[in-house]
């Protein structure tokens, strides 16, 4: 239901609820005390109204609105990746469900993006985890995603380009120096477009508010070192980026980095055109607004991210769309959906793991230094990242930090720069990344 139309629906039902309050008190001259616990059981009534209200509406022939398309982020992932983007239909294909450590999935139900949510039937899907039929140590392509990178083929220099006169291209190595790729042999797609479909959930709130959920899976996450040890791989990795508007004007964006993740104003955030840029770190795919080095948790830099222009990934042009319903707990899919896998919602509902659980102590790939393991368990899904937040934030319970500018911390100590803003028509292009 649109925001402005559950809101009248709101204020007449509480109007109707106060006025049988009113009349009832008048004409049996009830204790106040009675007239309270009658009150509380119609707040029940109004709920199921408002429910009946939400169901009535018809989600069968609903469409994103275009503004939210209009200001859908653009996604540079690194030129150093090795995990790419993944497609939720492929990863299916791939993996056992497990109850803990033993197998629970029947070799007559496949899992699909609509039955993933059967698992729920045990121990409420939180003990259930998707675990890998393949060693993750042999990469497997479906693993890597190596079939889902964006193309930058046919793109034109970057040297033609605005931003190439502040953000000069890196030296080209020779190439006895240069690392070998997982994806030297692969075959791109078109140029932004990938073959793994982003998720866009849009969830409307009060006050004329949308937020815009756009939600990246990757089949792997690849940990950070710290003093060259590898912490935090796991099987399977969402991320998201949120866009809030009001009134259809976009005002926030919010991305998921490491450490609770960080809200900016819209104005603050750099724009290709007027879509938000953002950028996916290498390995850990935590999503930044600026390229370079991230550091967090731990001091002098021991643990941090990096991102850079690398491929960029338009999830416009590929994604599956819904609407969700806090009322109802309910996710639509737009109605141009179909019938195939971006019309399904099992998936959505599903309470457990994307991944393996964590390794134990006795399996050759695992180690524990410190108290962190090499392996760890797989994220929950979409629908666990507080989707009914108040503020921009993911934490409503800490303080929502919104940030007014970028900055940027690079190696030579060079930080603060502001948004660069490059025009539509060379949104498509490739740009060269920041000389670290």
């Amino acid at each position: 239901m649109a925001p402005s139309l559950r809101s009248s629906v709101t204020v007449v039902a509480l109007l109707f609820v106060l006025t049988l309050v009113f009349l009832s008190s008048v004409r049996t001259s009830r204790p106040a005390t009675h007239t309270a616990s009658w009150l509380l059981r119609s707040t029940g009534k109004l709920a199921f109204v408002l429910r009946l209200a939400e169901e009535s509406f018809d989600n069968s022939a609903w469409e994103i609105p275009q503004y939210v398309l209009d200001y859908a982020p653009l996604v540079y992932l690194s030129d150093d990746e090795d995990y790419w983007p993944g497609d939720i239909s492929e990863h299916f294909e791939h993996v056992t469900s497990y109850l803990n450590y033993t197998p629970i999935t029947p070799d007559s139900l496949p899992l699909t993006m609509a039955n993933l949510n059967q698992l729920n039937h045990w121990s409420g899907g939180k003990s259930v985890y998707l675990q890998s039929n393949d060693d993750v140590e042999k990469l497997p392509d479906w693993l890597t995603g190596v079939d889902n990178i964006p193309s930058r083929e046919g793109i034109a220099s970057p040297r033609a380009d605005p931003l190439s006169r502040a953000y000069p291209p890196p030296p080209t190595l020779p190439p006895s120096k240069q690392r070998p790729r997982s994806h030297d042999d692969a075959h791109p797609n078109s140029i932004g477009y990938s073959k793994a479909p982003a998720i866009l959930v849009m969830v409307p709130k009060d006050d004329g508010i949308v937020d815009a959920f756009w939600f990246f899976f990757y089949s792997y996450n690849l940990g950070n070192m710290v003093l060259g040890i590898r912490f935090g791989d796991h099987v399977g990795d969402w991320e998201h980026t949120l866009v809030r508007f009001q009134h259809g004007k976009p005002t926030h964006v919010f991305v998921s980095e490491h450490f609770f993740g960080q809200a900016y104003t819209y104005d603050a955030i750099e724009k290709i055109g007027d879509r938000p840029v953002v950028y996916s770190a290498t390995g850990t795919h935590a999503m930044y607004a600026t390229p370079g080095v991230h550091s967090y948790i731990l001091p002098l830099g021991l643990l941090h991210d990096n991102t850079d222009r690398g491929p960029i990934w338009d999830p416009r042009l590929n994604s599956h769309r819904y609407r969700y319903s806090l009322t109802t707990s309910t996710l639509y899919p737009e109605k141009s959906s179909g019938e195939g896998a971006a019309a399904a919602t099992g998936w959505f509902h599903f309470t457990g793991r994307w991944g393996d659980k964590m390794y134990p102590p006795n399996d050759p790939r695992q180690y524990q230094f410190a108290g962190n393991s090499h392996y760890v368990s797989g994220p929950t899904g979409p629908k666990f990242k507080n989707l009914a937040r108040v503020n921009v934030c993911q934490d409503d319970a800490k303080e929502c930090e919104i940030r007014q500018k970028l900055g940027v911390l690079f190696e030579d100590g060079r930080e603060e720069r502001p948004p660069v803003v490059v025009p539509e028509d060379v949104a498509a292009r490739e740009f060269a990344y920041d000389e670290l």
